[in-house]
């Protein structure tokens, strides 16, 4: 009786077998989810540019002064010149790593609700298909059958499941 029991739930609950490859960055990014964060990161960096491009501009501006100063300046005002780029080059470097970090920041806002999304449904699709593993395609690796590529099918589960289960807004 034991016996018919365990071959029962082995039957039942076979042993997973396959091997399973996605490219996890094409699954979040180009699901509607991601084209729209996408757009959304592209907005907050084009925006930081421009306050950015402002900065350097005034550090490129007193660069030029400096350069053009006629030769009957006086040297305390090159010096005060020369501190004032110095300074300005400094708020420039200061603003640059404050973008950097707001950008990285939001990509993180943006992209993992959508990277634990795909995450979700990577788990079901590969336990519907019996899969042991799956693995996050990359450069390093050398070759894979396209049989294997669950990507496709991922980015179709996952827009179904938006469509299902929309983003809750976010202020």
């Amino acid at each position: 009786m034991l016996i018919l029991a365990a071959t029962a739930f082995a039957q039942a609950n076979p042993t997973p077998t396959g091997v399973g490859l996605i490219n996890f960055q094409k699954a979040v990014s180009q699901n509607e989810e991601g084209v729209k964060a996408a757009n959304a990161l592209t907005e907050v960096g084009n925006k930081l540019k421009e306050g950015l491009l402002k900065s350097q501009t005034k550090v490129t501006e007193l660069q030029d002064k400096l350069a053009k100063a006629p030769t009957t300046m006086a040297d305390s005002e090159k010096t005060a010149l020369a501190r004032e780029i110095d300074k300005a080059k400094k708020v420039y470097e200061v603003e640059q790593q404050d973008a950097l970090n707001t950008m990285d920041d939001k990509q993180e806002e943006l992209f993992r609700p959508i990277a634990d999304r795909v995450k979700k449904v990577v788990e079901v699709y590969a336990k519907e298909l019996n899969l042991v593993v799956v693995l996050n395609t990359s450069e390093d690796m050398i070759w894979a059958s396209e049989i294997v590529d669950i990507t496709t099918e991922i980015l179709r589960r996952v827009n179904a499941d938006i469509a299902r289960n929309p983003a809750k807004k976010t202020p």
